[in-house]
C-alpha cells in the first residue's frame, strides 16, 4: 500500500488479452512464464496492476508456469465496476478462466490481492482452484494492524472513517501532476531520475528493498505497475481502498481448505502478525510460512518456493 505516483498517460503498454464478461464488462490480463504451461492467476497489489506479473517470469518458465495477471476493475484497462466486491472478483476471475479455456487454476495473491485470494478460496470449488497462496497478502481490516507501519495504518483508518478526506486529496493530486505535466512523464525517465538522484534514501528503504531495486529489471517492472493502476484515474485505487477496508461477506474461518500464507518478518507495510491472525482462524487449513524478509524482498526473493509450493498442490 504504498503511495500512487500519478495518473498513467504517459506509456502506453498493452494487455496481453481482453476477457468480455457476461455483465459487458472487460477484463485485461497479461501472460507471462510458460506460455502453455499450469496456469496461476496473479493478483495485483494495491497500488498494482497485470503488469506486476511480469517479476514472476522467469522463475515461472523454469517451473513451467503460466502466470496470468489481471487487472482489477478501474484499474490498467479493466472496465469499472461500480460498489464492486472481494467476491464479485473472484467471479470475474472464474469468468477468465473459463474464457482462457482453463479447468483447473491455482492463485496467488500479492499484498493488496490478499483478500482476493481469501475470496477465491472461500467461493471457488477445489475441483476447479486447486491451490492458493497469500504473500504477504491483506487481510480483513477486522485483524490487527499491529507491527504495521504508521502510514500505511493512517490509509487504512482514513478509508476506514474519513474516506471523503482521501477522495479529495488525492483528487488534488492528481489534479497537480496533471498541471506540472508531470503525469505525461515516461516510465524510463522516471526509472532514469530514482537511479541518477538515488531517491531510496528518501524513501526511507530498508537496506533489503534498496537490493531488490538495484535490479533495473524489478524496479522497471514496479515503476510500469505502478503507473498502470494509474491509468483511469484515481477511481480504482480509491475502489481498492473501499473494498480493502468494507468485510469480506464471509468468515475465513469458513474457509474448508488448504491456504499457504507466505510474510515477511521484517515487513512493516502487511506485517507477519497479520499473517499469524488469518493462519489462526484457518486452524488446521493454514500452512504459514515466515521467512527473514521485508515485504518487497519477499516477492522477489521467494518467487521460486511460492510458485514451486503452489504446484505441489493436494
Amino acid at each position: 500500500m504504498r503511495s500512487p505516483i500519478t495518473d498513467s498517460t504517459a506509456s502506453e503498454p498493452v494487455a496481453d488479452g481482453i476477457c468480455t464478461l457476461d455483465d459487458g464488462r472487460i477484463i485485461a490480463y497479461n501472460l507471462s512464464g510458460a506460455m502453455h504451461g499450469y496456469p496461476v492467476f496473479h493478483l495485483h497489489g494495491w497500488p498494482g496492476s497485470r503488469t506486476e506479473g511480469s517479476l514472476f517470469d522467469l522463475q515461472a518458465a523454469e517451473l513451467g508456469i503460466r502466470i496470468i495477471a489481471i487487472d482489477r476493475p478501474s484499474i490498467g484497462l479493466s472496465t469499472p465496476h461500480s460498489q464492486r466486491t472481494v467476491l464479485d472478483h473472484a467471479l470475474d476471475i472464474r469468468q477468465v478462466a473459463k474464457h482462457l479455456s482453463i479447468k483447473e487454476y491455482s492463485v496467488t495473491g500479492v499484498s493488496g490481492g490478499g483478500q482476493y485470494a481469501l475470496a477465491c478460496a472461500f467461493l471457488i470449488p477445489p475441483e476447479e482452484l486447486r491451490s492458493i497462496a497469500l504473500v504477504c497478502g491483506q487481510g480483513p481490516v477486522e485483524v490487527s494492524l499491529r507491527g504495521m507501519n504508521w502510514s500505511n495504518q493512517m490509509v487504512v483508518r482514513r478509508f476506514q472513517y474519513g474516506p471523503t478526506l482521501i477522495r479529495v486529496l488525492m483528487h488534488g493530486m492528481s489534479w497537480i501532476l496533471k498541471v506540472s505535466t508531470m503525469n505525461r512523464t515516461s516510465n524510463e525517465r522516471i526509472f532514469e531520475s530514482f537511479q541518477t538522484l538515488r531517491w531510496w534514501g528518501l524513501l526511507g528503504l530498508v537496506e533489503k528493498d534498496k537490493k531488490v531495486f538495484a535490479n533495473p529489471d524489478t524496479l522497471r517492472a514496479v515503476i510500469t505497475s505502478m503507473r498502470e493502476h494509474f491509468r483511469q484515474g484515481v477511481e480504482g485505487c480509491l475502489a481498492e481502498g473501499r473494498v480493502t477496508t468494507s468485510t469480506l461477506g464471509f468468515e475465513i474461518q469458513d474457509i474448508k481448505r488448504n491456504v499457504r500464507l507466505w510474510y515477511g518478518r521484517e515487513d512493516t507495510d502487511v506485517p507477519a502478525t497479520i499473517g499469524e491472525e488469518i493462519a489462526r482462524q484457518l486452524g488446521e487449513n493454514a500452512t504459514l510460512r515466515l521467512e527473514d524478509e521485508t515485504h518487497l524482498s519477499l516477492v522477489v526473493n521467494q518467487q521460486r518456493p511460492i510458485l514451486q509450493d503452489l504446484l505441489d498442490r493436494p
